[in-house]
């Protein structure tokens, strides 16, 4: 299970990079209208977070936790708590613009992205050397 929570923590951080590069370049484009798969995206990433909260709380629950880095406690604030607020904030952000909802869709996602880099950091190490370690199998 721990395996598990580790592999989508990764997954959730590259898909909210991948809603925030394409609004970046929706909005180079100049383009008014937010495509259906960016909205399908960004519900299955949130859908995503939510399973990740829910399995970290189980992992909790049974005894795991984060230890051996200073401020290890931060790693249930950054990979869970921090990243739901932006995407809620990113959402009403998007839903109230008439045009370019991409907008707050792109700009919540760059907040729960460095978030939940943050939190796969406080877990795996702060360095590109440590996370990769980490998500070597």
């Amino acid at each position: 299970m721990t395996l598990f929570h580790r592999y989508l923590g990764a997954v959730i951080v590259l898909l909210f990079l991948v809603i925030m590069v394409t609004g970046l370049v929706l909005r180079i484009l100049g383009r008014e209208e937010t495509p259906s798969a960016l909205w399908a995206t960004q519900h299955w990433t949130e859908n995503l977070l939510v399973i990740q909260t829910i399995t970290g709380i189980i992992l909790l629950l049974l005894g795991r936790r984060v230890v051996g880095i200073p401020l290890a406690w931060l790693h249930y604030f950054y990979g869970s708590l921090f990243p739901l607020i932006a995407i809620v904030g990113g959402r009403l952000a998007g839903l109230r613009r008439e045009q370019r909802e991409y907008v707050g869709l792109a700009w919540g996602s760059f907040f729960a992205f460095a978030l939940t880099l943050r939190g796969l950091q406080t877990a795996c190490g702060e360095t590109i050397a440590a996370l990769a370690r980490c998500l070597s199998p």
